[in-house]
């Protein structure tokens, strides 16, 4: 209720409705509590979440019809935390919502989506800059692999991901100053540890992240024992129920497509034709993250193709993350 009133909503302080809950249907009242308020003098129902598996945007829309048809029109949900990516495809489908101290989606009331919340409460929206390639490689590793990655050393990043140690020094600057991960020293050697759980630390890394995707080009691959890997609907066809895209695509870095085309193992195309595929020139080799696979791995490709507004694609990337054992 502070938070509204800070940011000039005119409103009283929400009661729970235990009675409310009980008439809904009984998944809807397990996973949420019931609070009425006014608002603008608006009778609204609360509708607040608590359990730690967050409902998808997709479930959420499907529950706002439910809670509207036995609440009335006036429903909002409340989260206590919610990532980027779900807060977007909220938005794009108007469904109203509550982020105590940090964003308000009210489309009739109040919209306030700033990105820095008030009160010097942490920053979870944008951040300054994005974690460089290589950081993102050993984040990215360790959310996926199953080592037990979350205390080593430096020198054993260093001979897992193939970066320098000088690369890797700017790694750990990157991830500390983002509170991504703590560092322990000793004399010369660097200890990076990774306290938190891995799905947490994946939701707070998010805003930090980005595609992995540099540029696309078109090509005939003239050498089949190129070593490139399915992506984008190609791997997300191989890895999830959606139906296949129009072209197949795939991924190798910038350098080694360079290197492919100058020894004549692929060549550039400008448009589909038979005979052609789609390439993806990646910030870094996809072979660091799927070494043992064909595919890309899920996080890239995730990062890959969460801007995609395509309601099938979205459903796609959410069963995809449900698939990573955190």
């Amino acid at each position: 209720m502070k938070y509204l009133e800070e940011i000039g909503a005119r409103a009283t302080v929400p009661i729970l409705d235990t009675e409310a809950a009980k008439s809904l249907p009984v998944f809807i009242g397990q996973t949420y509590e019931v609070y009425r308020g006014d608002l603008f003098d608006r009778e609204y129902a609360f509708l607040l979440c608590r359990g730690e598996d967050r409902p998808t945007p997709a479930e959420v829309e499907k529950h706002l019809k439910l809670a509207r048809s036995v609440l009335g029109p006036n429903v909002a949900f409340v989260f206590l935390t919610l990532p980027t990516y779900d807060r977007k495809r909220l938005i794009q489908r108007r469904i109203p919502f509550v982020v105590p101290g940090r964003q308000t989606y009210l489309p009739v009331a109040l919209i306030d989506l700033r990105e820095k919340p008030k009160g010097g409460q942490r920053h979870l929206g944008k951040p300054k800059e994005h974690l460089s390639a290589p950081a993102q490689v050993v984040l990215l590793h360790h959310l996926q692999r199953k080592e037990d990655s979350g205390e080593w050393p430096l020198r054993k990043w260093v001979d897992v991901v193939g970066y320098s140690r000088s690369t890797l020094t700017r790694v750990y600057k990157e991830l500390s100053a983002v509170s991504l991960c703590t560092t322990v020293a000793s004399g010369r050697h660097v200890t990076l540890a990774f306290p938190r759980e891995r799905r947490e630390l994946w939701e707070l890394a998010l805003p930090h992240l980005r595609s992995p995707v540099r540029t696309r080009s078109r090509a005939r691959v003239q050498d089949d024992k190129l070593q490139i890997y399915e992506a984008g609907m190609t791997a997300l066809t191989e890895l999830t129920m959606i139906g296949p895209g129009r072209e197949k695509v795939y991924a190798m870095s910038s350098a080694a497509f360079e290197a492919a085309r100058e020894d004549r193992k692929l060549i550039q195309a400008e448009y589909p034709e038979d005979g052609t595929v789609q390439i993806e020139r990646w910030k870094y080799a996809p072979g660091l993250l799927s070494p043992d696979s064909q595919t890309v791995d899920r996080l890239s490709l995730y990062l890959s193709l969460k801007d995609d507004l395509d309601e099938r694609i979205q459903a796609a990337l959410t069963e995809l993350l449900e698939q990573i054992q955190w």
